[in-house]
């Protein structure tokens, strides 16, 4: 494949009432995406609540969203997995419904060393019969790859990207300065929305950012203008995404906030209904309230 660039939102997953897969919303946010001009969608990562969904409802979602798509942006699917066997089954079905690339975080519950993260990636490219981008996600894998680490694994032929999520800019200079020999074939992403202009000022490929969920269009003219070296314009447009990350990701407590407030914002945009996956609970009274200001705010701000 292509070298991947640009963005490539984490896209939520719409469910019913029931929490069955809405299918309804996932061809309104495909539309909404693409139209809005990304590069790619990432489905099932931490947005999309990979890890909470039964993996009957995963393959109907990667199935759904790749006819949506139909070919004219590349899917990437989450097959993070705490077992060899099941990471490379669910990866296979995938790439039989059009899938172009997998993304795994490092196997989650028991911290791993920098030597079991290169054994466990190397094993995972050697047999996946589709690309393999790497998700460096320390918050919740409780294992954050170094450096060296990511150089190495960029070595391998089949690992091709890198979506960066640790927050730090200080490990991500390292990184990028750790893999500049194999930039030709390998990207890398920034996550989060507040640091993906200076990031990609600085030399990274492209974001995966939550907030492109919500203004896709926003965001991918912040990545043309980092890529463009326009700081007056990146500053302006970087202001508005932290704005919304202050505004919207902070509502409530527990990681769970930022899911469930894309959420909540985006049903109120009408694109999806409000329901997430067990064991979480969508804002409700005074917090879905505070959603309903922010993105009123918001829209007035663009």
């Amino acid at each position: 494949m292509e070298k991947l660039s640009g963005i490539i939102p984490p896209m939520v997953t719409p469910l019913t009432a029931n929490r069955a897969l809405d299918k309804d919303g996932v061809a309104k946010m495909v539309e909404h995406l693409v139209g809005g001009g990304v590069d790619g969608l990432f489905l099932l990562g931490t947005t999309g609540e990979g890890p909470h969904l039964p993996y009957a409802l995963r393959r109907e979602l990667v199935a759904e969203t790749c006819r949506a798509v139909a070919g004219r942006v590349p899917v990437l699917v989450g097959i993070t997995e705490t077992d060899m066997d099941d990471a490379l089954a669910f990866a296979r079905d995938c790439h039989g419904f059009g899938a172009a690339a997998a993304v795994a975080a490092p196997p989650y519950y028991f911290k791993l060393s920098q030597g079991e993260c290169v054994a466990w990636y190397t094993a995972l490219a050697d047999r996946l019969d589709m690309p393999l981008v790497i998700y460096n996600m320390p918050s919740h894998t409780d294992t954050t790859l170094s450096p060296a680490t990511i150089a190495q694994l960029a070595t391998h032929p089949n690992i091709v990207a890198l979506k960066d999520s640790s927050g730090s800019i200080s490990l991500f200079n390292k990184v990028r300065v750790a893999i500049e020999p194999f930039a030709g074939k390998f990207a890398m992403f920034m996550g989060p929305d507040a640091a993906v202009g200076e990031a990609v000022m600085m030399g990274a490929d492209g974001g995966v950012c939550t907030g492109a969920n919500l203004w896709p269009r926003l965001f991918k003219d912040l990545y043309l203008a980092a890529k463009a070296g326009d700081t007056a314009r990146v500053r302006e447009l970087q202001r508005f995404t932290t704005d919304a990350n202050m505004r919207l990701y902070a509502i409530g407590s527990g990681h769970s906030s930022i899911v469930k407030g894309v959420k909540a914002a985006l049903a109120e945009m009408g694109l999806i209904q409000n329901v997430l996956a067990t064991p979480f609970t969508p804002f409700s009274g005074k917090e879905l309230e505070t959603v309903r200001e922010a993105v009123r705010t918001l829209r007035e701000k663009i």
